[in-house]
């Protein structure tokens, strides 16, 4: 009871917006003022909660203004946003427009924005709604469908992605500005998306060749297009890093294979002026050769620095004539003055060497005064009659002519007993006269050899002077020779005087080294030779037979000690005369069995290498290396005499290669045959191997020219056909930009395509490649459409012209049936392009046929079914089985018809409906039985 009286309690004493009944729910949502927040409070829950439809849109009514409403926007239903759009838009109970505004501008929900875009009282208020929409679906169903342009506009004006402006090209019929806008977007796209491509076509292009250009084959063009392609590069905007550096790095290597070039290119030409002036060199070596050899035999005296200085100087000048006859063939007189010039300069060379042999000998010799050893010695020396002495063999003749009788004593005392016999008179009837001229020159000699300290020629001169003028000077001269012979005993008195401390030096140092045993084999010969050099210089000066003694048996001592080092060198000695004689026989089986088609490089490779070797093994034994350097010099003429035979060979084919290749150069046949045929010149080229240096590059020169101008004939000629190529695609480009700015509207305009076609034809085929395949697809698109178009055109104009005959053919049944019943009535043929002369006859046809005496409808029936089928195959519509045997009665006559002269499709179609206009009379049920076929195939 207690429960129950609560309820009745509750429910009597509830606030009305609480009652059951919705209709009382709803006055009392009227009565809430929802500038109070106890009762804004309940008009929201209401609105949100409240199941009755009339109770929420009545508690909506209260809250009139879009603040109050915006809160319980996400968590309210449709009703709420639709009662937002509704204020906003300016419908009833909006507050201002300037406040819509405001408050619109501070909108985020795009679906809430779109609605007030959509429909909204004012176009700046939509346009404010439009700027806060950041959806793309539905800015593109504004720019599609909203009612105002220029928010169409402006919505079509904030779309960027390629998806949404191909929607506005499809979508956008309504508005052929959008339309066209977004038309011209996506062509400013594709054309900004071309000129990317067609750049970065440009970029790897550019950069294919300039990688290119280090690799390929050697032209004077390569500078040139080295500095073109920079050129180019640099006229391109800026590419990325990764792009930038690999040009880079291909246009470093490219600039070192130019460099590098052009320093072969000058050391070449150095080489073609070194030509030039072959013989002018090889007369500057050989007159040096002639001048050192002319120094050596000047000389008085010869010593080490003599000889060593010859060996220098021929050396160097060996070494620049192997370097120029390595690079060019030699005349054979000036080979053969250069062979012989060698031959006279090793023969000092090999007496020296047999000298310094044999001078621990001869110096023990003139120590122990062993005339014998010396005698022998200088038979094994055989020195060269004209060349110098040097002090030893000096000293070595000394002895042996002091310690030989006189030859001249038989003969002088013959005289002598000759004279006695004689009278008086005779002998001064034979006085010997003196050319004093000659005798006052060699006494200036005498003086200048004081002056110089040359104590051995001013004796000799001076004893010869005093032995052949005694007695028959005059006074004055007589006087300058006691004064020039008292400074000859002073200087060789002074020269005692220096040779004595010397003399004690160089004992002292012999001793010295023969008793070190710090000192290697190697150095201790060394420094014992040099002492003997030293010892041998001082001649006789302060020289003693005890000091002899003493030097000699240091020296004994030493060579003792170098016993096995010395017979180890003469083992090696022997052994490098082995080997260059093996070496010599390698070249000579060489020579007499080298093929006919050597390589010249091989060859020169040999050459240089045998040369090595040759230098390698050495020293060897004078005498028999004397002989092996004639032989290995045979030896090397012959080879080099093979080397300049198959570089002639060479040089003659690649002449003939030369001739080809400039006969091409100048022939009318296509550039790129052409250029095929100089590729395989070239590798025959490079096949045949060197020619001589100087006549390599000249040949070089001259192929490389002809090639050139091949190549840059194919590539003039493939610039010509790009260039041809970019022009037809330019032309293909205008005409299909044409095309697609061009929508047909009427029939008549099918001429335009036809022209388009046309001008298609006579451009030609679209190149192939990835811009002529794209342009391709667009054509054929961009026709297909436009053929789709005219056929649409073609259907309705159809129709059209149907309606008119349908009409007509209505009026002629209904006729037909009015006159069975005997009102005979004529139908008037309409005024309209649809009907021509043959129509008009066969509507009089119809029309007689009628006052005609009536007969059955059955054949003209049956008639009406076979025009039916004849459309039908026309219009290429489906039939059905039973006109199966209609089909064929009408391709029979079709054929029949057409055998004279094809007829066009539209002709045919103007005859079945002169036929059909002339078929009758016609039963109304027949009629109105084909009738919808006859809609349905126009339809079709």
């Amino acid at each position: 009871m207690t429960g129950l009286l609560s309820r009745l309690t509750g429910r009597l004493f509830a606030p009305r917006w609480q009652h059951a009944n919705p209709t009382i729910r709803s006055a009392a949502a009227a009565q809430l003022d929802p500038e109070t927040p106890d009762q804004r409070q309940i008009l929201e829950s209401l609105i949100l909660e409240d199941p009755a439809l009339e109770v929420r849109h009545a508690a909506l009514a209260r809250m009139a203004t879009p603040e109050r409403l915006l809160p319980l926007l996400d968590r309210a239903d449709g009703l709420v946003r639709e009662r937002l759009v509704e204020l906003l838009s300016g419908g009833q109970d909006a507050p201002s427009l300037l406040d819509r505004e405001q408050l619109v501008a501070r909108l985020d929900d795009n679906e809430l924005l779109a609605a007030i875009a959509a429909r909204g009282d004012n176009q700046q208020l939509r346009l404010v709604a439009l700027e806060r929409l950041t959806d793309e679906a539905a800015l593109i169903h504004q720019a599609c469908h909203n009612s105002i342009a220029a928010v169409r506009h402006a919505a079509a004006a904030r779309i960027t992605s390629q998806d949404g402006l191909e929607q506005l090209v499809r979508g956008a019929r309504r508005d052929r500005h959008v339309q066209r806008q977004a038309r011209d977007t996506l062509a400013q796209r594709r054309a900004d998306a071309q000129q990317a491509d067609a750049l970065n076509a440009s970029r790897d292009n550019l950069l294919r060749q300039m990688e290119k250009l280090p690799r390929q084959a050697w032209e004077d063009s390569v500078p040139s297009r080295y500095r073109s392609l920079l050129r180019e590069w640099e006229r391109l905007p800026a590419a990325d890093h990764d792009v930038q550096q690999r040009f880079e790095e291909a246009r470093l290597q490219a600039y070192k294979v130019i460099s590098d070039h052009e320093a072969r290119e000058q050391a070449i030409r150095e080489h073609e002026r070194l030509s030039a002036n072959l013989s002018t060199h090889l007369e500057e070596i050989l007159t040096a050769l002639h001048q050192a050899r002319a120094d050596l035999l000047s000389r008085e005296c010869v010593n080490d620095h003599d000889f060593a200085s010859l060996q220098a100087q021929r050396r160097l000048q060996g070494e620049r004539w192997r370097e120029l006859t390595d690079q060019f063939s030699a005349p054979a007189e000036l080979l053969e003055r250069h062979q012989r010039l060698q031959q006279q300069l090793q023969d000092p060379l090999d007496a020296w060497y047999r000298h310094q042999l044999c001078q621990g000998e001869m110096d023990a010799a003139l120590v122990d005064n062993d005339l014998e050893q010396m005698a022998r010695l200088e038979r094994e020396i055989a020195w060269p009659a004209e060349l110098p002495l040097t002090r030893t063999l000096h000293a070595v003749r000394q002895a042996l002519e002091a310690a030989a009788p006189p030859a001249t004593t038989d003969e002088e005392s013959a005289d002598e007993a000759a004279a006695t016999d004689e009278p008086a008179t005779d002998s001064s009837d034979k006085p010997r006269t003196l050319d004093l001229e000659a005798i006052s020159a060699e006494l200036d000699q005498l003086d200048t050899y004081l002056e110089a300290g040359k104590l051995k020629p001013a004796s000799r001169l001076h004893r010869s002077l005093r032995d052949r003028t005694e007695g028959q000077l005059d006074s004055e001269r007589q006087t300058r020779l006691r004064q020039l012979g008292a400074r000859v005993a002073e200087l060789r008195d002074w020269q005692n005087f220096v040779a004595a401390p010397k003399r004690e030096q160089l004992l002292e140092a012999i001793t010295t080294l023969a008793e070190r045993e710090d000192l290697s084999d190697e150095q201790r010969d060394r420094q014992h030779q040099q002492l003997i050099q030293q010892w041998r210089s001082l001649g006789d000066a302060a020289a003693s037979r005890e000091s002899s003694q003493s030097f000699r048996s240091a020296s004994d001592s030493i060579k003792q000690q170098l016993q096995d080092y010395r017979e180890a060198r003469k083992q090696a000695r022997e052994h490098n005369l082995a080997m260059r004689e093996a070496l010599c026989e390698q070249l000579e089986s060489l020579n007499g069995h080298a093929m006919g088609d050597a390589d010249p490089d091989a060859l020169r490779q040999i050459r240089d290498r045998a040369r090595e070797e040759w230098r390698r093994h050495t020293p060897v034994p004078a005498g028999p290396g004397r002989q092996l350097s004639h032989r290995f010099g045979e030896a090397l003429t012959a080879l080099q005499g093979l080397i300049d035979q198959r570089a002639g060979e060479i040089a003659a084919a690649k002449q003939a290669l030369v001739d080809a290749a400039e006969a091409l150069a100048d022939e009318d046949a296509p550039a790129r045959a052409r250029a095929e045929q100089a590729k395989a010149l070239q590798t025959r080229w490079r096949e045949l191997g060197r020619a001589p240096k100087g006549e390599e590059q000249r040949l070089w020169s001259a192929f490389r020219a002809a090639c050139d101008r091949i190549f840059a004939a194919r590539d003039q000629d493939r610039e010509a056909r790009d260039t041809r190529e970019q022009v037809r695609l330019e032309q293909w480009q205008a005409l299909i930009e044409r095309l697609d700015s061009w929508e047909p509207t009427t029939l008549e305009d099918a001429a335009q395509l036809d022209d388009a076609l046309k001008e298609a034809d006579a451009l030609g085929a679209l190149p192939r490649g990835k811009r002529g395949d794209g342009m391709r697809r667009r054509w054929n698109g961009i026709l297909k459409r436009r053929e789709q178009r005219l056929d649409e055109l073609h259907a309705q104009q159809l129709r059209q012209e149907w309606q008119q005959w349908r009409d007509l053919l209505e009026q002629h049944a209904v006729a037909d049936a009015s006159a069975r019943q005997g009102n005979i009535e004529d139908v008037e043929l309409p005024d309209s392009p649809a009907f021509d002369d043959a129509s008009r006859q066969a509507n009089a046809a119809r029309n007689q046929m009628r006052r005609a005496e009536p007969v059955s409808a059955n054949a003209a029936n049956e008639r009406l079914a076979e025009l039916r089928v004849h459309l039908a195959i026309l219009f290429e519509a489906p039939l059905g089985a039973e006109d199966e045997s209609r089909r064929l009665t009408v391709q029979v006559a079709r054929i029949n018809q057409q055998l004279g002269e094809r007829l066009e499709r539209d002709e045919e179609l103007d005859e079945v409906l002169d036929a059909l206009l002339a078929n009758g009379p016609l039963d109304w049920e027949a009629w109105q039985a084909e009738l919808p076929r006859f809609d349905a195939l126009f339809n079709h």
